[in-house]
This record gives structure tokens, C-alpha cells and sequence, in this order.
């Protein structure tokens, strides 16, 4: 909002200007300065401007400060500084009458002050106060990568821009898909928008721009709806050569004034310097994560305290529980390393900040660990949703990629991150065979296979000790007959009454399986793998 007749006239550099009117309008705001210096010059003024003028138009035509008066500029501005003694000595007191009855201070300017002088203090004046509403200081981050803190940071900013300015302001965050508004109020007026409209419209409209350095520009379009068109300013913020939001400040059927330009550059400013300050912390808290996650896996780190210890100093709380998750790529000729940027984009706008911490494992694994009811609230179908939200964003972004999340919904504390971490690992290597169309797969599905030590290549291997069984001409029957005899307990009786068939064709067909296959069906953990091989073939 600029800055007061009343704040301006409080300060040491214009401490010898003297009012000699209008001290009704001392709260009145100045946006703009306005020389004087023609007969005609007060039709060029907008309104909000402090009028500053040598007296000299003045001096040749009397008429022309009562034909002034009467106009409707007169009552739009600010104030008005005249030098006088220099051309005129004073204004009539009808004059002076207009100026108290309309509440515009008249200031009588020093004789040495330059316009220059005065533009240049009141711009001083104005970013000086204006950096003071800025207070986001006073907000203290839990640590340098606080999601919290950042969000709160970006709030204060917002908040303090529509509050100088009463134009509400926004902030869209590209990687979380995450708006922040200043106040309902954006929303209110802009409802008829979408969120994209505001850098990329998808209808007709012109385009100033107001400051080429910061691609800081004004959009607006006509519509029959408004009185006047409807506008909004919109500037980038990049880090790295790389748009990663963008701060939007909503003008509506109005236009910012000059002053106000400043709390919108001094709000960039700050802006960018967090998202700066963000990437920096985000890359740090990743790389931290990533090595110790690594390190935990690996066995690198195995004491209790010592994992508690690092933890802590990432922000995992000992005293919570975590589940964790791995994104496996199974398509051989892509990596996850090549599109390291990519994916983490991709899984910031899938998830909520604060919601998750991922890590790079390998060529081509994620792991992800999720805090115990504050981030998941147990909702597992809503974390399945945005692990499909994941895999399209992926799909759309990287050719061919092949996606699959196993899920251990085993919530557990950070010492037993590796324990699981390898549930996880049994859901990828069992799950491929039992459950071969699913693309995200819980622990808690793999039911009795869970407690089975089976390898993929043993898999393989088994498939290959019943190659014979499943090349004969009767392999239907027989694996039927199988399955069946394995779910009675190998008892010939039950199996010949389930199958409808005499005793004895069961005895002939088992006598026959085990001549065509290599394994011996007396052994429990056999039978449990057989039974599970049967079951991936069924």
C-alpha cells in the first residue's frame, strides 16, 4: 500500500517539509510520485500520487489551481509539495479551504530538495517498509529441511503481499502439485480459472511484460462480465534453470500501482531465495537418506544405536514405527538412475511433503519408509492410489518403464528398517509367480508363502524338476490329481472322493507323477513348494 503522508513527513529526510493543509488525509497513501510542470499536466495523474511542483504553472495562469481544485483529479491524490517562495509565496484561502474540506495535505517542500532528491527517499521509504512487513524471520525452522517450516515461510509471504497491497497472491508449487494462497480470496475471484490459466491461459488474452529479468509479466483478457479486463501478474520461480513454482498476484478489474511493484519484487525475492534454499535442503536430506538407508540394507550399519543415532539427525524419530515400501523398474534396458531428477519430480507430486522419505537403492529401486499413523493413517488403499498415480506420472515421463510396489504393512521401528526392507524383497521375488497381473502387492497377501525361503532361482529350478509332468499328454489330470492328493495330506481315499474317480486311478496317477518328476513328496517343505508351484502353473 505504499506509504502515508504521515509516515513520510515522520522521517529525518523530510522532517523540514511543513503542512500547511489537509491534515485530514495525514493516513492518506502515497503510490507514485507526479511532477507538475505544465498548465495541463494534472489531467496525466492516475490517482495515489504525491503532485510535487515548483509553483511556476501556477504563477502563470492564477486560474489554474482553482480550475484544478474543482477537477476530479484533485480529490484522487495523495498530496501535494509545492516550493513555495519560490515562484508564488501562497495559495488564496479559498484554496486552502478546498484542500482542508477534500482532506489533501498541502506540504510546503525546502527549496534545496531536488525532485530526484524526494523520488528516490520516498522509494528508500517504501522498500524499507516494506521489507519490515516481511517478519519471516520470527518463523523458526525444527531443521533445515522442514516441509512445515517452508510452508509456513511461504504463508507469511503471501499474507504480508495481500496485506500491503490488498491484492491476494498465490504460490504453485510444480514438484507437489501444492498451491498456497494468501487468503480465500484468490480462490473467490479466480474461480472461473485454472490453475495453469495463470502461466499458460487457454483462451485469448495480451501479455505486458513488466520486467524482463524476472519474466515478470501482466496477463489479461476481456469478458463481458467485467467492467474493466480481468488481470493477474505472474513471475516464475526457477532454481537451476528449472521452473519450480510460480508466485501469482491476482490485480482482478484493477491494476497494482507503482509502489505496490515493490512488495511483489521484494516477496520474489524471498521466494526464491527459500525455493534456493529448499533445493539445497532437499538434496542434502536425500543424500543423507539415501546413504543411510544403504547403509542399513547393506549391513554397513547393524547396531541398534548407531542407526538410532543417524536417524535421529535425519528427523526419523526413534519412537515411531514405519512402514516401507520399494517402486522396483523391471524393464532391464532402463535404469532409475539416468532419471533420478525425474522420478523424485514424480513422487513429489504423487505424495504429500512431509508424507514420505525415498531413497535411491541400486540401478533400479526405490525404498520409501512412511511414519506410522501421522502420515498414512493406516489407509493403505489411499497409499495404493497414489502408487498408481505414481506409475502413470512414470509412464507418461519414461518410455517402456515397468513399475511394481511391494508394500510391507508391517509398521516397525527405524532399527528394523533391513528386516523390512528383505519382506519387501520376498514380496518381489513371490509375488511375480502368484500374483503375476498385480502391480502392487502387501506383505500381508503373501499369506503362508511369506514364511517360505524360496529364492527366484529356485523357482526356476522346481519348474524345471516337473518339466516332464508338464510336457506329458495327460498333464491336466495329472496335475488336477496332484494338486488335489497334496491338499487331502497324500491320503488316496479323500483325494479319490473329491476327484470322483476309484482308488486305485488315483494310486496309478500318483505312481506316475513321481516318475515323471523329481521330487520327494515325504518332505513337508516340498509339499508346501510343490503346492505353490502348482498354484503359479494353475
Amino acid at each position: 500500500m505504499g506509504i502515508t503522508i504521515d509516515e513520510m513527513l515522520k522521517t529525518d529526510l523530510f522532517k523540514n517539509y511543513k503542512l500547511l493543509a489537509g491534515y485530514g488525509g495525514l493516513n492518506n497513501h502515497i503510490q507514485g510520485v507526479a511532477v507538475l510542470d505544465a498548465p495541463d499536466g494534472f489531467n496525466w495523474t492516475e490517482g495515489r500520487e504525491f503532485v510535487i511542483t515548483s509553483g511556476y504553472v501556477f504563477k502563470q495562469d492564477c486560474e489554474l489551481i482553482k480550475n484544478y481544485i474543482k477537477s476530479e483529479k484533485f480529490a484522487k491524490i495523495s498530496g501535494m509539495g509545492i516550493k513555495f517562495d519560490r515562484y508564488i509565496d501562497k495559495f488564496p484561502d479559498e484554496v486552502i479551504k478546498e484542500f482542508n474540506e477534500h482532506n489533501i495535505p498541502l506540504i510546503s517542500i525546502p527549496m534545496e530538495h531536488s525532485w530526484m532528491n524526494i523520488m528516490n527517499s520516498l522509494n528508500v521509504l517504501v522498500m524499507n517498509k516494506t521489507i519490515r512487513q516481511f517478519k519471516i524471520g520470527k518463523i523458526n525452522p525444527l531443521n533445515f529441511s522442514d516441509s512445515s517450516y517452508q510452508s509456513r515461510k511461504i504463508n507469511k509471504i503471501l499474507s504480508t503481499v495481500e496485506y500491503e497491497m490488498n491484492f491476494p497472491a498465490m504460490i504453485y508449487d510444480l514438484s507437489t502439485d501444492t498451491a498456497y494462497y494468501s487468503s480465500s480470496k484468490f480462490k473467490e475471484m479466480s474461480k472461473d480459472l485454472d490453475i495453469e490459466d495463470f502461466w499458460n491461459p487457454s483462451f485469448n488474452f495480451s501479455k505486458e511484460v513488466l520486467c524482463d529479468n524476472l519474466k515478470m509479466s501482466r496477463y489479461r483478457f476481456y469478458d463481458e462480465k467485467y467492467i474493466r479486463p480481468f488481470s493477474w501478474i505472474t513471475i516464475p520461480i526457477k532454481v537451476d534453470d528449472k521452473v519450480r513454482a510460480y508466485f501469482v498476484v491476482l490485480e482482478a478489474i484493477d491494476l497494482i500501482d507503482y509502489f505496490d511493484q515493490f512488495a511483489i519484487r521484494i516477496g520474489f525475492l524471498l521466494i526464491q531465495s527459500l525455493y534456493e534454499q529448499m533445493v539445497v535442503a532437499k538434496h542434502v536430506g536425500d543424500s543423507g537418506f539415501e546413504e543411510f538407508v544403504n547403509n542399513v540394507i547393506s549391513g554397513k550399519i547393524s547396531d541398534s544405536e548407531l542407526i538410532i543415532d543417524q536417524a535421529s539427525d535425519l528427523n526419523l524419530s526413534p519412537n515411531s514405527k514405519y512402514y516401507l515400501m520399494i517402486m522396483e523398474q523391471t524393464n532391464e534396458d532402463i535404469s532409475f538412475i539416468n532419471y533420478k531428477e525425474t522420478i523424485r519430480n514424480c513422487i513429489g507430486r504423487s505424495f504429500l511433503n512431509g508424507e514420505y522419505r525415498a531413497a535411491l537403492v541400486g540401478d533400479n529401486k526405490f525404498v520409501f519408509l512412511f511414519e506410522e499413523n501421522k502420515n498414512l493413517d493406516n489407509d493403505i488403499e489411499s497409499l495404493q492410489k497414489k502408487a498408481s498415480n505414481l506409475t502413470k506420472r512414470l509412464e507418461l515421463e519414461i518410455e517402456d518403464i515397468k513399475i511394481f510396489f511391494a508394500f510391507s504393512d508391517i509398521a516397525e521401528s527405524i532399527t528394523e528398517l533391513k528386516k523390512n526392507y528383505e519382506r519387501c524383497t520376498k514380496i518381489i521375488d513371490i509375488s511375480k509367480y502368484i500374483f503375476p497381473d498385480l502391480k502392487f502387492c502387501k506383505y500381508s497377501k503373501l499369506g503362508v508363502f511369506a514364511w517360505l525361503d524360496i529364492k527366484s532361482d529356485e523357482f526356476d529350478l522346481m519348474l524345471g524338476e516337473i518339466d516332464r509332468l508338464l510336457q506329458s499328454d495327460d498333464k491336466n489330470e495329472l496335475i488336477e490329481t496332484l494338486r488335489v492328493y497334496l491338499e487331502s495330506k497324500m491320503n488316496y481315499s479323500i483325494t479319490a472322493e473329491k476327484l470322483f474317480i476309484h482308488i486305485n486311478t488315483v494310486r496309478k496317477r500318483i505312481e506316475k507323477i513321481n516318475d515323471l518328476i523329481n521330487i520327494d513328496l515325504d518332505n513337508s517343505v516340498n509339499r508346501l513348494k510343490l503346492e505353490l508351484i502348482l498354484k503359479l502353473i494353475g
